[in-house]
Formats: C-alpha cells, sequence, structure tokens
C-alpha cells in the first residue's frame, strides 16, 4: 500500500498505551487508513528491555508478520534521512525544554517530528507535552521549515479538529465506546449491551484517558454521553463496530499474546510471515 494516502503521524507513548491507542488505529480504521508508523516510533516500540517491556516488544514485532495488520512501517531513504537531519538542525532549545542545543539531534522526540514533516503526514500527534514546546515547535516549522500551522498537536487537539461537534462528536463517543464494547456474546440474553453498563465502562475508559494526558477528550466524552438522546442505538453502533473492527480484532489478538507470554514468564516470539 505504498500508494496510500498517510494519515497523522503518531508518537511512541500515543501507540505504547493501550487506551489512546486504541481509540487513535480506530480513527485511522474509520477514516480508512491505516496507522503510521514512523522509524523512530517503531525503533522504541519493537525494542526489548525488561521482561514486561519484552512482552510488550515482543507483541509489536508479532504483529508485523501479519500482512493484514492495521499499521504502515514507513522507512527513510539516504536523501529522506538526510532532510530529517536538516531539519533537526532547525530546532531549537526553546523547542525542546530538557535540552541543551547538542542533545537535539539525537533526541527521539526530535527525531520523531522530523520524520514526519519529511514523510508528509499532515500532523504529528504527541502526548509529550512536558518534554517538548508545542507552540515553539510549531513556530519553527511554519516560519522557518515552511510547514502548515500547527504542524504538531496534542490527542486532545487533535481530535477536536477530527471531532468538532455535532454527527461527529457523536461519532467520537461511538468510537469510544467500541473499544470497550463486549464482543461474540456466547447467549442470546447477553447480547444486548446495557445502558448502565456501558456508563460504568466509559467512565472507567474515561479516567484512563484522563492519566494518559487526554483530559480534554475524556471531558468532551462524558458531556456528549449525557446530551445523547439516544443511548441503545449508539450502544449498537459501538457494538457493531467493535466485532467489525480489523484494528480492535489486532487489539485483541495482542492481549491474548501478552498474557499468554506474560503466563510463561517470557516474551511472545515472532513468527514467520503469514497473513491472519
Amino acid at each position: 500500500m505504498t500508494d496510500e494516502a498517510l494519515g497523522p503521524g503518531f508518537d511512541t507513548v500515543t501507540l505504547t498505551r493501550p487506551t489512546p491507542r486504541k481509540l487513535v488505529c480506530l480513527w485511522m480504521e474509520q477514516a480508512g487508513l491505516h496507522t503510521v508508523l514512523l522509524p523512530t516510533v517503531w525503533e522504541q516500540l519493537a525494542r526489548s528491555r525488561g521482561s514486561k517491556i519484552g512482552v510488550n516488544a515482543a507483541s509489536w514485532q508479532r504483529l508485523r508478520t501479519h500482512l493484514d495488520a492495521p499499521f504502515r512501517w514507513l522507512e527513510l531513504n539516504d536523501d529522506q534521512q538526510e532532510a530529517v537531519d536538516d531539519v533537526l538542525q532547525h530546532f531549537t532549545e526553546p523547542c525542546f525544554p530538557r535540552l541543551v542545543a547538542d542533545q537535539i539531534p539525537d533526541d527521539a522526540d526530535a527525531n520523531i517530528i522530523a520524520e514526519a514533516l519529511i514523510v508528509g503526514t499532515d500532523v504529528l500527534v504527541t502526548q509529550g507535552i512536558n518534554s517538548i514546546n508545542h507552540d515553539e515547535i510549531n513556530f519553527v516549522i511554519e516560519k522557518r521549515l515552511g510547514a502548515n500551522s500547527g504542524f504538531v498537536l496534542t490527542v486532545d487537539r487533535a481530535l477536536a479538529r477530527a471531532f468538532p461537534g455535532g454527527e461527529s462528536a457523536d461519532h467520537l463517543l461511538m468510537l469510544a465506546l467500541a473499544t470497550i464494547a463486549p464482543t461474540a456474546p456466547t447467549t442470546p440474553a447477553n447480547h444486548e449491551w446495557a445502558v448502565e453498563d456501558a456508563h460504568q465502562g466509559l467512565a472507567n475508559l474515561l479516567r484512563v484517558l484522563a492519566g494518559a494526558n487526554v483530559s480534554e477528550t475524556a471531558q468532551r466524552l462524558e458531556v456528549r454521553w449525557s446530551q445523547c438522546g439516544d443511548l441503545e442505538r449508539l450502544l449498537a453502533g459501538a457494538r457493531m463496530v467493535a466485532e467489525n473492527s480489523r484494528a480492535l480484532r489486532f487489539e485483541r489478538m495482542r492481549a491474548e499474546w501478552q498474557r499468554d507470554a506474560a503466563q510463561r514468564g517470557r516474551p511472545t516470539q515472532s513468527h514467520k510471515r503469514h497473513s491472519s
């Protein structure tokens, strides 16, 4: 799918945490796009270090063996890498408050931003609000590099831009609910998702989002739930999305791999390339 249009890029933290990852991957899927994995992001996700991290890294490596995984792995050619190196020279110390100038070219966040610019993503969505200054970086990108205004966005701002209100806000709530919706009912009696159960599940989801620096979206979702005039229809739509989503199917597969690996006390092993 090398000719596929690129949507947003995502930083490592957004894709490491399961709850934000499910939401943004489902967003990309609904938009008809793969979730972009920039080279430095992939390097960090696939790095094995420590038992729990090793299990997570191995599950990423195993995902890559599936031809229909909902991700698009990007690699840089020599010219693109040279362009990335040039971009890195334009970043200033105020862009990265924790760094001095000579540390910037080796910083993962700086490289991720530069890679996103060079490969041509629409924006870069990040959670690194403490390690990077979004306003300063966007100033440098726009004024010195000629890229679009507001290239680097938080997850909250990106979702607000993509789902600003009205029906789109209802759709965002449905996608959020789909990430926690029950699937594959065992009996007809539990096929319906009770409103009370869904509300409790959403409350738990919102707490996790708020803890993952996606607090504005959590607040928007909470308000939208209270304003929804047909919760049963919304829940039915969320369940349909959950049951048919390739992105969420792979999340369930990943969770199963990680549970199995944790029980064995060692990371999952990569398998030969195949389609699931």
